[in-house]
């Protein structure tokens, strides 16, 4: 009778668990006919502490303007669906599936950077649903903006002590968030209105760490936590009273020791939590990585450390995320592969043994075309010490065949295509033209904004690559063993 029931139960956990794990795919649908045959993204945020998205799935837009998109996860997670360079924002739930009409500015469409000009993807759900969390927190949000957009002078640069009361109570008219960390909303809510309390008590942390820090939980998927952890743990580190200049100095700069440094921080009576101090270590170190006062490759050994120790697995996952993407920019990726004029495919490995300038343009762009002029004269002097390479990024591909046809036989280097690699472009930072990247021989990346044709990169390229000077034979020195 034991061995039965215990037979029954076994079969009841693997039906269960097999439940759990066969969670079903959210099905993301709709039409983007503006962009018919281009590919759409769905990138998702399971990384808020660094905001680095990742690419969950593709699609390519079909001649009608219809997409389909698949994705499972657990949790609830920020999401972004993306063409080209143009994104729109929304939540993805669990188990459920969306449809969305997709439109978009056709002038701001064709532009690097769309957000700079207020140009994003309009998206609008065929089946609006009130007690959608997308339609919840849209709502919430845009009544945020407006009432702290009214009040956000004298919230930030005046005395008037009622001001912060009158904001919340305007917001209070029409939300009531309480603290609840197992409700999604309601800790969005919460933690965004946290930004008030965060200007008001500005100079009392313990204040804004006892009312949203204080507890056992950190929702690392909920973007209003993350952004109020992020701006509450700024630097804090580096300006702890708890924690000197020597031991940080000490515990990374001279040996990595990260079993001192995690012990010290915990005197902090704001960090007496173990998962919360190690994940304010890992920003903290992260931050590090830009700071001259830190040895680069030993905070890399702390965040490695951490990573090959901690008992927490999310903590594990932040650090590859940022990790992976230092590489990533510091690496000629093998994934990465650009297309010739002839729609050959071109991998930047393949110019290793040789320094790379990356130099990147659009067919449109004046300044882009002058600096091509500069490099014809540097390429002239400079080539094969260094390889050169124009990459053009135009939206439409037929553009730049165009301008290859017309004036390729003017350029003696190659001239790329992008391969619409819009995920690479959006790594590297790539926002405004022209822009340039050096690499090292060896594929490293030396310089990411590297020196513009038209101005230092003369100077640069003469100090590190200096041309071969025979020596003049002086005739009363000549070689007397020279037949």
């Amino acid at each position: 009778m034991r061995n039965f029931f215990e037979h029954i139960i076994l079969i009841l956990c693997l039906f269960v668990g097999g439940r759990t794990l066969a969670q079903p795919p959210v099905t993301i649908t709709g039409n983007a006919p503006f962009a018919a045959g281009k590919e759409i993204r769905l990138l998702v945020y399971e990384d808020l502490l660094n905001g680095i998205p990742t690419v969950a799935t593709t699609d390519i837009i079909d001649k009608h303007g219809r997409f389909s998109l698949k994705y499972s996860t657990r949790d609830i997670l920020l999401a972004q669906l993306a063409i080209c360079t143009s994104k729109a924002e929304f939540f993805i739930v669990p188990s459920n599936d969306y449809f969305f009409n997709i439109a978009m500015d056709s002038v701001l469409y064709q532009r690097l950077n769309p957000e700079k000009y207020g140009g994003f993807l309009q998206i609008e759900s065929q089946k609006p649903d009130t007690a959608d969390l997308n339609f919840k927190i849209n709502r919430f949000s845009e009544y945020f903006n407006r009432v702290t957009d009214d009040y956000s002078y004298p919230m930030i640069y005046g005395s008037e002590v009622n001001i912060f009361d009158t904001v919340r109570s305007e917001i209070a008219q029409y939300f009531n968030f309480q603290y609840n960390p197992t409700n999604f909303y309601q800790s969005y809510g919460f933690y965004t209105l946290g930004e008030i309390d965060l200007l008001q008590y500005r100079k009392k942390p313990v204040f804004i760490y006892d009312k949203y820090f204080n507890n056992d939980y950190i929702l690392y998927n909920n973007p209003a936590y993350m952004s109020l952890f992020n701006q509450f743990y700024e630097g804090y580190l580096y300006y702890s009273p708890y924690i000197s200049k020597d031991l940080l100095s000490r515990t990374i700069n001279e040996t990595p020791d990260y079993p001192t440094l995690f012990n010290e921080a915990g005197r902090d009576p704001k960090l007496t939590n173990a998962r919360l101090r190690e994940l304010v270590i890992i920003k903290n170190l992260i931050s590090f990585l830009d700071n001259k006062e830190f040895d680069y490759t030993n905070v890399i050994k702390v965040l490695e450390y951490i990573r090959s120790t901690t008992s927490f697995v999310k903590h594990k996952d932040l650090i590859d995320s940022k990790l992976n993407q230092l590489n990533a920019l510091r690496t000629l990726s093998e994934e990465i592969t650009f297309l010739d004029e002839k729609g050959h495919k071109v991998n930047l490995k393949q110019y290793q043994g040789q320094p790379v300038y990356l130099h990147i343009f659009q067919t449109d762009c004046i300044d882009c075309i002058r600096e091509m002029t500069i490099i014809k004269e540097l390429y002239n002097k400079y080539n094969p010490k260094v390889q050169f390479i124009s990459l053009c990024i135009d939206p439409d591909k037929a553009n730049y065949q165009s301008f290859v046809k017309q004036y390729g036989k003017m350029f003696d280097w190659p001239l790329l295509y992008f391969n619409e690699q819009y995920d690479w472009l959006i790594s590297q930072g790539v926002e405004t033209l022209p822009d340039q990247m050096f690499f090292n021989a060896d594929g490293t990346m030396r310089m990411r904004y590297a020196p513009a044709p038209e101005l230092e990169l003369p100077t640069f390229l003469q100090l590190n690559f200096p041309e071969d000077i025979e020596e003049e034979q002086n005739p009363l020195f000549y070689n007397r063993n020279k037949q």
